[in-house]
């Protein structure tokens, strides 16, 4: 079998994330939004902080920051197939690519907020940072959305692209299994 042909034309089932793979992704991702929401509301909203206060902003910025180490390891297992699957597919470009750009946003954001050098630049690549990670849960459910939309539909029987004459995939974890070969 040509591994070329595979790579070039996944197969539907390929490009969707495995259960445990999705909700991993989806529970660090909710850890790194809720504990950014708890950091900005200690910092923004509360007026005079106790001791709580600044405890509990400290340990959700800690756990934010642990969390963004973690996404990005996700970011980098998505890339090599998700994402790429996907793109040779012509599956859900235009939403990737700006769930990814946001992504990418607040990677550059997050490492500017450590190292940029003055007090301004800081204050304007914190509320970057803020806005687009405020916003980052609603690219996730449009993409997530807009990716079933454009999930292939798999009719009755459909026959293989590897195999020739009338022979069907019958592969255990297939799709393309014969289903109505009476009609």
């Amino acid at each position: 079998m040509d591994v070329s042909l595979i790579m070039r034309h996944p197969r539907p089932d390929s490009i969707r994330l495995k259960r445990l793979q999705r909700y991993f992704l989806y529970a660090v991702l909710a850890l790194v939004f809720l504990s950014g929401v708890a950091w900005a509301y200690w910092n923004y909203f509360v007026a005079s902080p106790g001791d709580f206060q600044m405890t509990a902003k400290a340990w959700a910025m800690k756990v934010h920051g642990g969390a963004a180490m973690a996404v990005l390891v996700l970011i980098g297992m998505l890339l090599n197939v998700h994402v790429r699957f996907a793109w040779r597919a012509g599956r859900n470009r235009i939403n990737g690519s700006v769930f990814l750009s946001a992504l990418t946003i607040l990677t550059i954001s997050g490492y500017g907020l450590y190292y940029a050098g003055g007090e301004r630049l800081r204050a304007w690549t914190s509320w970057i940072h803020l806005a687009v990670g405020l916003v980052l849960p609603i690219l996730l459910l449009i993409h997530i959305l807009l990716g079933r939309k454009t999930r292939p539909t798999v009719h009755s029987s459909t026959k293989s692209r590897f195999a020739s004459g009338d022979v069907e995939d019958r592969h255990p974890k297939s799709r393309y299994q014969r289903s109505q070969r009476s009609t």
